[in-house]
């Protein structure tokens, strides 16, 4: 392996209704909690849940094994956002585990990426649908 960096341009938002339009293409998938902003009143992205992979992000969304962990957690007043970073195969896992390592999200507490990092020096270059997401951050080795 070498040092990389990955620039995914996060796509997004979509809500469950919403879910048929997420690309059925390869890459990672953040999940959000969105609430009522006080002072805007405005539906916003408060919290991120999870990230995950998948070789199709739509088919990943709505077969995510803690699904009905986000469902749970969600309040009346509350919804959950979608977003896609698009990444080919050869990439993805590296790219979901970085995100994982850098911002451990709730519903990532038993992945094996939130205290190891198994790839080379990895920098990750976010845009996009970036909420919540550090715009730009590396991620060192550590088995």
């Amino acid at each position: 392996m070498t040092d990389q960096i990955l620039s995914p341009k996060m796509l997004g938002y979509w809500t469950d209704d919403q879910i048929r339009e997420v690309p059925e293409d390869s890459g990672v998938y953040c999940v959000y909690r969105a609430a009522r902003d006080p002072e805007t009143g405005e539906m916003a992205v408060q919290e991120l849940l999870r990230v995950g992979e998948h070789r199709n992000a739509r088919h990943g969304i709505r077969n995510d094994e803690t699904r009905e962990k986000w469902l749970a957690f969600i309040q009346p007043d509350e919804a959950l956002w979608y977003a896609v970073g698009l990444c080919g195969p050869a990439n993805r896992e590296r790219l979901a585990a970085a995100l994982i390592n850098a911002h451990k999200p709730r519903f990532n507490s038993k992945s094996e990426f939130l205290e190891r990092f198994p790839f080379d020096e990895t920098t990750v270059h976010v845009y996009g649908r970036k909420d919540k997401l550090q715009s730009i951050f590396t991620v060192q080795r550590r088995e």
